[in-house]
């Protein structure tokens, strides 16, 4: 698990104002498994790392190569092109 930022604090810093989702919404997103999180004490938390390396699929980019196979891939990996 990354660093956990409220709903409301992630959706402010990644949506612009009057497009950002409110609680209720954040809170379906996580149960949906749409985005990364954790629902604390009926209050969104956002995995905020993890959700930075995840693109629009929902899956890692390592995931997304076909050079891959889908096999997950290292850091060193990566980095080595």
């Amino acid at each position: 698990m990354g660093k956990l930022v409220k709903g409301v604090t992630w959706a402010k810093e990644q949506f612009e104002k009057g497009s950002r989702p409110g609680k209720e919404k954040i809170l379906e997103w996580i149960e949906a498994e749409h985005i990364p999180g954790q629902i604390i004490a009926g209050e969104p938390y956002v995995d905020a790392d993890r959700f930075a390396i995840r693109d629009h699929t929902g899956k890692t980019p390592a995931r997304n190569t076909s050079a891959n196979d889908g096999q997950p891939r290292s850091g060193l990996d990566l980095l080595a092109g």
